[in-house]
């Protein structure tokens, strides 16, 4: 069990010298407050905080960094308040405390709710000092580290928001270690039959795998000695998942993964680097296709090397990563390499200044009216491979894999994008819809009249460009419902003799609207327009009492209330607000399964449709008329969909496939097969299922099929 005596060793290990109090102090501070708790494997609770210090330590980071690791769960998890941690380790520490700390004491509908509130309180946090995503970091790895003492349940949701949230943003802060350690965490638990047949693999070969790497550094190391370069030459066997990834999409065995292997070459000058690659393929065949300069073009998280694949000895394919000792600490430590934290002091806030996806991504927060829409859009541009592109003027531009020329327009400038009409890609002009590759040049066409429309929702998938194009919809359609508002006003006081016009210059409407509790008149007319406010009721309010009318009691719904009262007893499994036997319609374009996180549209007449929350097409209809809703635990219902299943073209997959179907007891509706290049096959299948959990348990036994590439959703 780790110590606190460890913790301070490793830190002064890194900073010599340095004052160790306020650490000491943070320990008994926290052993305190957690006394008694114990953890689900049974161990006193302090083991977590010491381990996550150890972590942070081993980051190279502060002593106030390391006071917060210590204390990081004492608000959340203790009767400890965060005046408490200010006045005795100061306001920096306790900021980093309260920054990780989840959000506490308020009631959430859903626990997705809580965890979206959760990490956007978090991108807050972190955009102010960039520390408190080092410590979350550390939390997590630490929890994944043990989490077999977890239900299976919360192992498999845990292990998934790793994948898809923690991993990307250790790789976007470049500490490549602990994305490989969290990758092959969540694959363990994700994936345990793939992971247990890679593991045994791997162990058959690890003698000779080891005797090889030591071979090829013994004799690569010599030869650049001859040719006069004095380098450090390292060998390792690539992580698990990273091995696993190359599996699937070139559908080999392990055997057949001849770059497994990756070497590492540190040099002395950048001028080393490049003489280096040029002995290196004088020695080995280079593969071409497999050389990439990150020096001259760096990742976004600052990454640089020189990476090339060879034909190694005995016939093996090799990576080499060629670097300096500058490069090769930022690839191994990432933003803590570039950023030293000053000794006892207030820290570098502004660190991550550099990272324009960090900008972004509080711009996206800022931006984003619901939290769970935000966490999702999150998953989506962080878990991404990227292409680089060029403007014009030669500037470099990362965007995700799969971006447009609409994507590249926001991500210069959001003017350029809301006004985009067409683009020029490497001198030819292009639809909008054309997916970029990597060393493009863009030239994008603008006009003062062009606006953001909502089909652009189904080109754009970046983040950036998304929230951009759903903030400018917003902004219209608020617009409109304010002039139906004023209208719809107007209209109905000019036949009491009233005029509109005065009653708001007046500020009667502003007064009228502090009543109801909006924050101007503009609200309220706004509200009119969308039909959130009984119009008769609005009017009587304003008119004097000998002049009011009686409204029919219909015309006293409220939207909602509407819906509701044209219900003929309908069950779909959907609950709104408590009440279920909705009228509801399933949105064709997502087709929504019970389980998955959905979302209502009050429709005129129609009832509610339910789309699925990441619906393309629901980001663009009408946030005003958008309602909470959810599945009822006793959701049963039979729901249409497609997947597409990428294989291996051989003889039985067909059959292979259709038993997983069989053993899952799923009737396949209709299947369309062929065959592509590279000796792949294309299968679509339609078939209904239950709900999520039945789709979920599907795909996995897809995937651990022998010869089964990928497998996607295909929606409608």
């Amino acid at each position: 069990m780790v110590r606190i005596d460890d913790v301070i060793d490793t830190f002064l290990r890194r900073r010599p010298g340095a004052d160790f109090s306020a650490i000491q102090r943070a320990y008994v501070f926290s052993a305190k407050q957690h006394e008694g708790q114990l953890r689900k494997s049974g161990e006193p609770y302090m083991v977590h905080p010491l381990e996550v210090a150890r972590i942070i330590a081993e980051m190279g980071l502060d002593e106030a960094s390391i006071c917060g690791a210590l204390l990081h769960d004492t608000i959340e998890d203790t009767a400890t308040s965060k005046d408490e941690v200010t006045a005795m380790f100061g306001q920096e520490v306790a900021a980093l405390v309260d920054g990780v700390t989840k959000l506490s004491g308020v009631n959430f509908t859903h626990k997705e709710q809580r965890q979206a509130e959760s990490f956007r309180k978090l991108v807050v946090a972190m955009s102010e000092d960039i520390r408190v995503l080092l410590i979350k970091l550390g939390d997590r790895l630490h929890n994944m580290r043990t989490l077999e003492h977890m239900k299976p349940e919360a192992r498999e949701r845990i292990a998934q928001e790793t994948r898809e949230i923690y991993a990307p943003l250790a790789d976007r802060l470049g500490i490549a270690w602990l994305k490989a350690d969290l990758d092959d965490l969540a694959f363990m638990y994700l994936e345990p039959e793939a992971f247990e047949e890679l593991q045994r693999s791997v162990d058959k070969t690890t003698k000779e795998r080891k005797a090889y790497i030591q071979r090829t550094i013994d004799e690569l190391q010599r030869f650049l000695k001859e040719n006069g370069l004095d380098v450090k030459v390292t060998g390792r066997l690539k992580n698990f998942y990273s091995i696993h990834k190359k599996m699937r999409t070139k559908n080999i065995a392990y055997e057949d993964v001849h770059d497994a292997i990756a070497f590492r070459v540190v040099c002395d000058s950048l001028r080393d680097c490049y003489a280096t690659l040029g002995f290196v393929h004088s020695r080995w065949v280079p593969v071409p296709g497999r050389f990439k300069d990150y020096v001259a073009m760096p990742k976004p998280n600052r990454y640089q090397s020189v990476h090339t694949t060879v034909v190694g000895k005995d016939g093996e394919r090799i990576e080499i990563q060629i670097r300096t000792q500058e490069m090769h600490d930022v690839a191994e430590a990432g933003i803590a390499a570039h950023w030293g934290y000053k000794e006892g002091g207030g820290g570098n806030k502004n660190a991550a200044d550099g990272f324009a996806w960090l900008r972004d991504l509080v711009e996206a927060q800022s931006e984003s009216t619901d939290s769970q829409d935000f966490l999702e859009s999150v998953k989506v541009d962080l878990f991404r491979d990227e292409v680089f592109v060029f403007t014009p003027e030669g500037e470099v531009k990362a965007l995700r894999r799969g971006s447009s020329p609409l994507d590249f327009a926001f991500a210069v400038h959001t003017q350029v994008g809301s006004h985009c009409v067409g683009a020029r890609v490497n001198g030819v002009q292009v639809p909008l819809r054309t997916e970029l590759r990597n060393g493009d040049q863009i030239e994008i066409m603008t006009s003062k009249t062009q606006r953001p429309s909502p089909d652009w929702l189904e080109i754009a998938v970046t983040s950036r460009a998304r929230n951009k194009i759903r903030a400018y919809l917003r902004q219209e359609q608020r617009k409109q419902a304010r002039q139906a508002g004023g209208d719809l006003l107007e209209k109905a006081l000019r036949k009491f003799g009233c005029s509109f016009p005065k009653m708001l210059k007046r500020g009667e409407l502003e007064k009228l609207a502090g009543e109801m509790r909006f924050s101007n008149a503009d609200d309220l007319i706004v509200a009119v327009g969308y039909g959130k406010v009984d119009l008769t009721d609005l009017i009587n309010q304003l008119l004097p009492e000998d002049k009011r009318a009686r409204p029919p009691a219909e015309l006293k719904e409220t939207p909602i209330e509407r819906v509701m009262r044209k219900v003929k007893g309908s069950d779909d499994g959907i609950v709104l607000d408590g009440l279920d036997n909705l009228l509801v319609r399933f949105a064709r374009c997502c087709n929504p399964l019970p389980g998955e996180d959905v979302v209502g549209f009050v429709s005129r007449g129609r009832g509610v449709v339910i789309h699925r929350r990441s619906c393309a097409r629901a980001e663009a209809l009408d946030p005003e008329r958008r309602t909470k809703v959810q599945w009822s635990r006793q959701a049963v219902s039979q729901r249409p969909v497609k997947l597409r299943v990428t294989t291996g073209d051989r003889v039985g997959m067909l059959a292979a496939i259709t038993n997983v179907f069989i053993k899952h007891d799923i009737s396949i509706d209709s299947a369309h097969c062929q065959a592509e290049g590279h000796q792949r096959g294309v299968n679509v299948f339609t078939f209904m299922v239950r709900d999520l959990t039945q789709l979920n348990e599907l795909v996995r036994g897809l995937k651990n099929t022998k010869d089964v590439v990928d497998v996607e959703r295909v929606h409608y």
